[in-house]
C-alpha cells in the first residue's frame, strides 16, 4: 500500500512534514531555537502538546502494534499452526471487513451531504491513472506480505530477523534511484549523493548481522529479502506517471475507500495461495479451537495494524518521500526520521520481548553492536542527545511536576553529544545482550525440567571391550542397496569414526534382499568399508524404529561403549543429508578417549538430524505430526524416574532415527520401556494392539482431501500420513522416532539454544552444544 500522486495510500500521519525545511526552521519535537527565551512552564507545556500531537503519537502507536502483532504472529505460526498464508488471509479478510463496515457507516452518516464543487472533483483520466497506480502497487504488496509471513515462521533467529526490516528503506533508496536514473519517475525531485553512504552502512551492518547468525535459514532469509524488495517496488510503482495534485482535503472516508481498492489484490492473492499451497480444512479446524481471547491477543493487533496503517507483520514503518529521491534513510525531514526511529524501535521491542516465548537463539556482541550502530547512524546523535531531558520529563510528568524546558544548549554541545551517544550505545548493547543471553536463557531452561541430579546412567555396566563402537544400519523393505553402501562409505571416510575399532551390524527387512538368488555379495554391500560387517534378517514389521529397539533389546548385555544408529529410509528421503551427517559427527561427536574411556567425557547422546522444541503435553510439530498417543509425559517421567506430578513443559523432538548413544544412556532407561514399545510396534494381532487403536491415531477431518494443496499436506504425497497405518509401517513409529532425546535424557534447553542445527555447521560454540556428554 503506497502513496500515489494525489492519492495517499499511506496514512496521513506517515506523510506529515515530508517537505524539507532548513535547519533553522525545523522543530525537532520539543526543541527550541537557539536564543529564544520564555517562561519555563509555558515552554514545557507547549513542547508536550507538540510531542503528544496526533502526528507524533501515531508512530508510537504503530511501534506498539507492530511489536505485539509480530510476536502474536510468531506465536501462532510456530505453535503448531504452520499455515502462514491462511494466517495472512485471516488478517486481511478481517481488516477488509472492518474497513468496509466503517465506510458504510460513514456513507450513511453523510448521505445527505452537499455535493463537492467542480474544482474538487477529479477528471476521468486522473481517476484512471490513480486507480491503476493503486492496483499495480498492491500487486507487489500482496506477495510481499505473504513472503514476510513465511519468513516470520521459518526464520529461526527472531532477534536477528527483528533487525532486518530497516533494509526496506535501503531497498527504497536503491529502487528509487534506479527508477529515477531510468526516467521512470517524474523529474523535479531533489537528489543527493552525500546521503547515500548511510544506505551503504545499513546494508553492511545487516550483512554482518546475517553473517553472525549461527542458525541462519537460507530459505527464510530469501523470503524476508523478497518481502523487503517487493515493498520497495510497490512504492516505486505508486509514483510512476504524471503528477496529480490533490483536489480536496483527504478525509477518513476517502482514505478508507482507497484502502478498499488497494486491498482487493492482496486479499485475492492470499486466498489463492492458501487454497493452492495449504490445507484449508486442517487450518480451519485448528482456528475453530481458538478461544476469543487467543484470537484477540494474537490476531487482533495484526488486524489493527493492517486496517489503520496498511502495514504487515515485521515490516518497516509506512513512509514514502515526496520531495527527495530515495528512502527514509536519505530524507532529511522529521517524518523520515520518525519512520526510521519507529522501525528500529519496533525491532528492539520484538527482540527484547520475543525471546521470552518460543525463541531459543542467542545473539552475540557483533550483532548487538552493529544494530546499535545502525540506530545511531540512522537516528542521529542530535536526536539521541535529547534522550536524557526527555526521560526526565517523563518522570516529572508521572509525579506531576513542572517539566524541564529543552534547549539545544547544553545537550547539543559536542561533549554532551559524544557522551550521551556513547553512554546510550554502551547501555543499550550491554543490557540487550544480558537480557537475551542470560535472563531469557535462564528463564527458558526452567521449562525443560531437567532433574538437578542429572541423567540416570547405568554406572555399573562394563562393555565387553574398551573403546568399542558399533554401527547399526536399519534397512527397510524396498530400500535400494546403494543406500547401504553410501552409509558404510560415510562411516569409512569419516575422520573421527575411522580411528575407532568398529563393526557394522546390518538389519534388513527386505524379503528380496533375503532371497538366495537376489542377495548381493558382502563385498558389494561393504563398498569401501574394510571392517567387520554382520548381516541379520528381520520380519517386515514395526518399521525402522522397531529395528533399532530390537538391536537394543538383543544386545542389552553386550552393548559397546557407544552405538551409531542409521536408517536407509531417512537417507532415501533426503539424499543430500549424507554430507551433513558426516559433518555433524565430525563437529559434535566426542569418542571414548584412550586409555580410560570411562573416566573421560564422551558423547552420551547426539541426534544426527533436525531437532525441534515442542510442548510436552500437547505436541504438534511443523510436519503435521501430533502426539495422539500421549507418550511424551509418561515416558519423560519413566526415563528421568520422577513422579507423575513433575510434568515436563517443553521437550526436544528428534527426526530421522539417526543418533549416537552410549551404553550408559541406553541402559539408564528401564528395559521394560523398550520392550513395551517394541511389542506394540511388532504385535501381529493388529486389532488388539494399542499401537493401532483408532482412538489413538490421528483423524482425517471431514473434507480434508488427500493431496490437498501443492505441497500435498500431511495426508498427501510426501506428507506425514501418506501411507496408511499398518503393521509394516505403524504410525506409532513416527512418535518413537521423535522420542529418542526424551528417552535417552538429552532433551535439554541448552541444546535448544546452543546447537546451530543439523547441516548448518558450528559458528563458534563448543563440541557439546548439540548433545549430552557422559
Amino acid at each position: 500500500m503506497e502513496k500515489v500522486k494525489g492519492v495517499r495510500l499511506w496514512p496521513w500521519w506517515a506523510q506529515r512534514g515530508t517537505r524539507y525545511k532548513p535547519p533553522s526552521l525545523r522543530n525537532d519535537e520539543e526543541t527550541l531555537l537557539e536564543g529564544e527565551e520564555s517562561e519555563d512552564e509555558e515552554e514545557a507545556e507547549e513542547e508536550e502538546k507538540l510531542r503528544w500531537s496526533k502526528g507524533s503519537v501515531m508512530p508510537m502507536v504503530w511501534t506498539a502494534l507492530s511489536v505485539v502483532a509480530t510476536l502474536g504472529g510468531r506465536r501462532v505460526l510456530r505453535g503448531g499452526f504452520g499455515y502462514p498464508f491462511y494466517f495472512t488471509f485471516l488478517i486481511q479478510l478481517a481488516a477488509y471487513i472492518i474497513v468496509s463496515i466503517t465506510v458504510l457507516v460513514i456513507r450513511a452518516k453523510n448521505f445527505r451531504r452537499v455535493k463537492r464543487k467542480p474544482e474538487e472533483q477529479y477528471k476521468l483520466w486522473e481517476l484512471i491513472v490513480m486507480g491503476s497506480r493503486i492496483l499495480v502497487s498492491s500487486a507487489f504488496t500482496g506477495p510481499a506480505i505473504l513472503y514476510g509471513a513465511k519468513a516470520l515462521m521459518l526464520y529461526e533467529n527472531l532477534p536477528a530477523l527483528a533487525m532486518l526490516p530497516i533494509l526496506t528503506y535501503a531497498c527504497d533508496s536503491i529502487c528509487f534511484r534506479l527508477a529515477y536514473a531510468c526516467r521512470i519517475l517524474p523529474r523535479g525531485q531533489s537528489t543527493s549523493f552525500w546521503r547515500f553512504p548511510k544506505v551503504i552502512l545499513v546494508l553492511l551492518g545487516a550483512t554482518l548481522v546475517v553473517y553472525q547468525d549461527y542458525r541462519l535459514n537460507h530459505n527464510a532469509l530469501l523470503y524476508a529479502s523478497y518481502s523487503f524488495g517487493l515493498f520497495s517496488l510497490a512504492k516505486v510503482f505508486s509514483k510512476v506517471g504524471p503528477k496529480i495534485d490533490s483536489r480536496r482535503p483527504e478525509d477518513w472516508e476517502f482514505r478508507l475507500q482507497v484502502y478498499l481498492l488497494a486491498g482487493i489484490i492482496p486479499l485475492i492473492m492470499s486466498g489463492f495461495a492458501t487454497a493452492k499451497l495449504e490445507n484449508i480444512v486442517r487450518a480451519g479446524h485448528i482456528t475453530q479451537s481458538w478461544s476469543i481471547t487467543y484470537r484477540l491477543l494474537n490476531i487482533g493487533p495484526a488486524v489493527a495494524l493492517q486496517a489503520i496503517f496498511s502495514s504487515s507483520l515485521n515490516s518497516a514503518y509506512p513512509f514514502i518521500s515526496e520531495e527527495h529521491i530515495g528512502g527514509a534513510l536519505e530524507e532529511p525531514s522529521e517524518a523520515a526520521r520518525e519512520a526510521v526511529t519507529s522501525t528500529l524501535q519496533s525491532g528492539f521491542g520484538i527482540l527484547v520481548i520475543g525471546v521470552l516465548h518460543r525463541s531459543y537463539t542467542f545473539i552475540d556482541w557483533y550483532q548487538v553492536l552493529t544494530f546499535t550502530l545502525i540506530y545511531v547512524i540512522c537516528v542521529g546523535p542530535k536526536h539521541i542527545g535529547y534522550y536524557p531531558p526527555r526521560m526526565l520529563n517523563i518522570i516529572l510528568r508521572i509525579f506531576r511536576r513542572r517539566l524541564l524546558p529543552i534547549h539545544p544548549e547544553p545537550w547539543h554541545f559536542r561533549l554532551f553529544l559524544f557522551t550521551t551517544t556513547l553512554v546510550f550505545s554502551i547501555l543499550t548493547s550491554t543490557n540487550v545482550l544480558h537480557w537475551v543471553d542470560t535472563i531469557a536463557y535462564d528463564r527458558s531452561l526452567k521449562t525443560f525440567h531437567v532433574p538437578e541430579s542429572g541423567p540416570n546412567l547405568d554406572q555399573f555396566y562394563r562393555p565387553p571391550k574398551l573403546r568399542s563402537f558399533d554401527v547399526v544400519i536399519a534397512h527397510s523393505a524396498n530400500d535400494p542397496i546403494a543406500a547401504i553402501t553410501a552409509l558404510m562409505s560415510m562411516v569409512q571416510y569419516n575422520v573421527i569414526l575411522n580411528t575407532l575399532s568398529l563393526q557394522i551390524i546390518l538389519y534388513s527387512k527386505d524379503t528380496a534382499f533375503n532371497s538366495s538368488s537376489t542377495t548381493p555379495s558382502l563385498n558389494t554391500l561393504r563398498g569401501s568399508f574394510t571392517g567387520k560387517v554382520t548381516i541379520e534378517y528381520l520380519p517386515n514389521t514395526g518399521g525402522t524404529t522397531a529395528t533399532l529397539l530390537h538391536h537394543i533389546l538383543q544386545t542389552w548385555d553386550a552393548l559397546p561403549v557407544q552405538t551409531l544408529f542409521l536408517s536407509t529410509t531417512t537417507l532415501i528421503r533426503d539424499p543430500a543429508s549424507l554430507g551433513d551427517l558426516s559433518s555433524h559427527i565430525y563437529q559434535y561427536f566426542t569418542p571414548p578417549d584412550f586409555p580410560l574411556p570411562d573416566a573421560l567425557p564422551k558423547t552420551g547422546f547426539l541426534a544426527l538430524g533436525p531437532q525441534e522444541v515442542c510442548s510436552c503435553t500437547k505436541c504438534i510439530d511443523s510436519y503435521g505430526w501430533e502426539d495422539t498417543f500421549h507418550l511424551f509425559p509418561s515416558l519423560f517421567n519413566s526415563a528421568h524416574k520422577v513422579s507423575a506430578e513433575e510434568q515436563c513443559e517443553n521437550v526436544l523432538l528428534t527426526y530421522g532415527n539417526h543418533f549416537i548413544a552410549s551404553a550408559a544412556r541406553l541402559r539408564g532407561v528401564p528395559k521394560d520401556v523398550y520392550q513395551l514399545l517394541y511389542d506394540a510396534l511388532t504385535k501381529e494381532d493388529v486389532k488388539n494392539s494399542w499401537a493401532h487403536n483408532k482412538e489413538k491415531l490421528p483423524v482425517k477431518l471431514e473434507g480434508e482431501m488427500e493431496g490437498w494443496g501443492g505441497t500435498g499436506g500431511r495426508w498427501g504425497k510426501g506428507g506425514m500420513f501418506e501411507k496408511a497405518d499398518s503393521l509394516e509401517e505403524p504410525w506409532l513409529g513416527s512418535t518413537v522416532e521423535r522420542l529418542w532425546a526424551v528417552l535417552l535424557q538429552c532433551s535439554e534447553g541448552r541444546i535448544a539454544w546452543g546447537c546451530a542445527g543439523f547441516g548448518r555447521g558450528r559458528l563458534g560454540g563448543e563440541t557439546g552444544d548439540c548433545g549430552c556428554l557422559d
